[in-house]
């Protein structure tokens, strides 16, 4: 393994149950049938493909460029004010770049949601690659098209490359890629269906490049 791309939302940060706090009123107001059974099945998508799953599911009237602005205003409360890194993230980066392990996001946000995050906990340094929806031209999980970017940017073959997702949807779109991939359960995802990971984690606190090489060897 020589090389780790993460996951952005519910990974490197504790982002999935603010967006559930911020959109659970505009949800159920702006989208008539809308019930918390349909959050799991949004959770990992695109916010492109969040509107057109909302008017293909729901007939949501919303026009696209208000939906995209409520978003935006939206992500900057959340990325900006409510989030903060997993624990032991920051850890594990260094660590990984001090053993010259490569690192990088593969993320279905926008990359202008991705710089705040980046730019607010510092993140740059720690980086090798940033892929964003963006970068795709909004080819975004499940496709495989992010991890195959990231993996292209790192210059190493996908199976050189584990992938860590906290979502069904970003785990398929991994092993897709051809990567190796953890499941990241949390507080927060307890009715994501991860078995599509090749190990789960339960925390990245105390993680090391040695601990990720045992469970995927096991």
């Amino acid at each position: 393994m020589k090389a780790v791309i993460f996951d952005m939302d519910g990974v490197i940060v504790d982002s999935e149950a603010h967006w559930l706090e911020q959109e659970s009123s505009f949800f159920h107001a702006a989208v008539p049938g809308w019930s918390a059974a349909h959050n799991d099945r949004i959770t990992g998508l695109g916010v492109e493909d969040l509107y057109a799953y909302l008017v293909k599911e729901f007939g949501f009237t919303m026009g696209k460029v208000q939906f995209l602005n409520h978003c935006d205003q939206t992500a900057k409360k959340v990325y900006n004010e409510r989030v903060d890194c997993a624990e032991g993230f920051l850890e594990l980066a260094r660590g990984l770049k001090h053993r010259g392990v490569r690192t990088a996001i593969a993320s279905s946000s926008p990359a202008r949601w991705v710089r705040l995050v980046v730019d607010r906990f510092a993140l740059g340094p720690l980086l090798d690659a940033v892929v964003s929806a963006d970068d795709v031209g909004g080819k975004t999980k499940p496709l495989p098209d992010l991890y195959l970017e990231a993996a292209a940017r790192l210059n190493l073959p996908p199976g050189e490359c584990l992938a860590i997702e906290d979502t069904a949807i970003g785990l398929l779109a991994a092993k897709r890629a051809g990567l190796r991939a953890a499941g990241f359960r949390t507080a927060h995802n307890e009715s994501q269906d991860l078995s599509a990971a090749d190990f789960e984690l339960a925390s990245m606190a105390g993680l090391d490049y040695d601990r990720l090489i045992s469970r995927l060897r096991r």
